[in-house]
């Protein structure tokens, strides 16, 4: 399967590519403590005879982090074309987007790993690394590890260095007009102009204001009043920066809780609500890593040195987007789908509801369309479970069946 999705896979080592691949989607499962922990694991339930210093070893080859990142690319695209194709889109009810690239933008820290080096202060620094979550398909990918091993970046600056060199690789460009939607960190007002000027690979920024940005003023926009996407606007107007070019501030106060936002955008055709809704939607992101650090237990680094930190950036958004497609794949071919999830979040949003109604006051009715995106712990445990006990996918079917309709 690795040679429909990678050229030039090896297949002649102790340790083929798709075997590593294999192993690293194993280690990201395993709820291991550690690489000597993991070994043990698969030596014993695999017999898998690995030797530990051929499985560190590959942890720092270039050319093996360059296969992973061009798997889960090649799997992302391909699943995003496929799910366009199929009408499953989580941003389905909004047709203006359906050609639009939608991705949020974060960080996500871990602890370090062992050995790693020290600061100039003799502290150990958390290590990070870029992803994107598309909001199309609900897929990751690892962009670019930030810091770590005694180094200390902000995450702006590698993304500026990374995102123009992956928009030329992925061909985005005016067709797509891609959209990224990253907390107030994400705010350069020159880089975004510049973004927004070029017209082969621009991009577009959707971010919240800081407070001590003192735009002026140029021009309000009418919007439409009757749109339900729209509920909550109270004003979409043109501003301007010292040295950036007419932006774009969306004045939103959320209908349930009457909490006020102010979200500055280089996008400028969307609706003014669609622009807030994008931005409230990246919390998605969040949900992300809260299942690499609460559902795979993965919160330490497995090894020193930027290569080991891209790697395992690749094999966390790898296996998520597995186990997000094997999802998909469930409700297709056996009508399985994350029932209780859905059970819950209906019950949740009624309750919410009438609490918001009983003081004069809405849930945006747009929140009802928006589909579950998250990967509950009972799923990853059967999956998990079902490969540590070496069980045929038959015998796994019906405890799926059970773990995804309801609560243990």
């Amino acid at each position: 399967m690795l040679d429909n999705y990678v050229r030039g896979a090896l297949v002649d080592s102790e340790i083929p590519d798709s075997r590593f691949v294999r192993l690293g989607v194993l280690r990201v499962l395993s709820q291991a403590r550690s690489g000597r922990d993991f070994l043990q694991q698969c030596q014993e339930t695999f017999q898998e005879d690995l030797r530990r210093s051929s499985f560190f070893a590959v942890l720092h080859s270039r050319r093996r982090e360059q296969v992973v990142r061009e798997l889960n690319e090649q799997l992302v695209q391909r699943a995003t074309r496929d799910s366009q194709s199929a009408k499953v889109d989580l941003l389905g009810a909004f047709p203006e987007l359906r050609h639009r690239a939608i991705f949020a933008v974060d960080g996500h820290l871990l602890e370090h790993a062992c050995h790693s080096a020290r600061d100039e202060e003799e502290r150990h620094v958390a290590p990070s690394n870029l992803y994107l979550l598309c909001l199309h398909s609900g897929l990751a990918l690892n962009l670019a590890p930030v810091q770590g091993d005694g180094c200390h970046r902000h995450e702006m600056p590698v993304f500026r260095r990374r995102v123009v060199e992956w928009l030329r690789q992925r061909g985005l460009g005016p067709k797509t007009l891609p959209i990224f939607i990253g907390d107030p960190a994400y705010v350069d007002k020159q880089f975004w102009t510049r973004m927004a000027l070029w017209a082969q690979h621009g991009a577009r920024v959707i971010t919240r204001m800081k407070e001590n940005m003192k735009p002026t003023v140029y021009a309000a926009q009418a919007w439409d009043k009757t749109a339900p996407v729209n509920g909550g606007v109270l004003a979409d107007e043109l501003v301007g920066f010292d040295g950036a070019c007419l932006m774009r501030r969306v004045r939103y106060r959320d209908p349930e809780t009457l909490q006020e936002y102010e979200f500055l955008t280089t996008e400028r055709t969307l609706p003014p609500g669609l622009v807030a809704l994008l931005y409230l939607l990246r919390w998605r992101i969040e949900k992300l890593f809260d299942t690499g650090k609460n559902k795979l237990q993965e919160t330490k680094m497995w090894a020193t040195g930027e290569v080991a930190r891209e790697l395992q950036g690749h094999f966390f958004a790898l296996t998520h987007n597995l186990l997000v497609l094997l999802g998909r794949e469930l409700e297709r071919t056996h009508g399985l789908r994350e029932q209780k999830l859905e059970q819950k979040r209906a019950r949740a949003l009624r309750e919410r509801s009438q609490i918001a109604e009983a003081n004069g006051r809405q849930v945006p009715a747009v929140y009802w369309e928006l589909p579950v995106v998250q990967l509950s712990l009972q799923y990853i445990r059967a999956i998990r479970n079902g490969i540590w006990g070496k069980q045929r996918w038959a015998k796994v079917l019906p405890r799926l069946a059970i773990v995804l309709q309801v609560y243990l």
